[in-house]
């Protein structure tokens, strides 16, 4: 990984830690509410710190998902009880996506409550799925309950593969520290010659130029 990759990186975790399971249940909260926060980084990450001894398996999934749920019903309600119009209407300052709204709306026309469980597994597709849902008027158990299916299975699979991910990414990391030790030195001796041979051509002229003495 670069340094500036592991800055970034060891930050967020950072900040993710000092949250703790309140942190993972906000920021899935806000992603299943349609704001832009990725899951796709937020339960890899949380699976890092289960891996560093931060955190344990199921209460981290168990925060994911309750956070999950209650964002998918916030959005759910709203478009139980506003309907399209609203959505539309105040949707931009959430830069909602009418187009990938309309299509998940297609689908949950074509297909029913299925949709709400597999469009979990579908990025962007997996948040809006609650509007349409609510615009039916589905049945809240039943969408509450499809949506568990969809929402535990995705928590689950990504904080595992971030627990496993970060092992095999630490024993990489532990494997190559010493070439990448090596290869960074030899970086600096080729940039330090490069820079010396630039400035001793650049005096050349001036010296050629020099006229000689009697």
């Amino acid at each position: 990984m670069s340094s500036l990759f592991k800055l970034v990186f060891n930050f967020a975790a950072s900040l993710l830690s000092k949250a703790g399971y309140g942190g993972v249940f906000s920021l899935m909260f806000l992603e299943s509410a349609t704001l832009p926060v990725p899951s796709e980084v937020v339960l890899p990450l949380t699976g890092y710190l289960i891996f560093s001894g931060q955190m344990s398996f199921w209460p981290a999934v168990l925060a994911a998902t309750a956070g999950s749920l209650l964002g998918t019903l916030l959005d759910y309600g709203l478009g139980f009880w506003f309907g399209k119009p609203v959505i539309l209407r105040y949707g931009k300052y959430i830069r909602l996506d009418e187009r990938m709204l309309e299509t998940t709306e297609k689908w949950f026309a074509s297909h029913g409550a299925l949709v709400v469980l597999f469009a979990r597994f579908v990025p962007l597709l997996r948040t809006l799925v609650a509007f349409p849902a609510g615009f039916a008027k589905m049945d809240p158990v039943k969408f509450l309950a499809w949506s568990l299916g969809g929402v535990l299975v995705w928590d689950i699979v990504l904080i595992y593969l971030g627990e496993r991910f970060s092992q095999s990414v630490t024993a990489l990391s532990q494997n190559l520290y010493g070439a990448f030790t090596y290869i960074e030195i030899a970086v600096a001796i080729v940039i330090v010659l490069t820079l010396v041979l630039y400035v001793i051509r650049s005096q050349s002229p001036h010296v050629a130029g020099k006229p000689e003495g009697p």
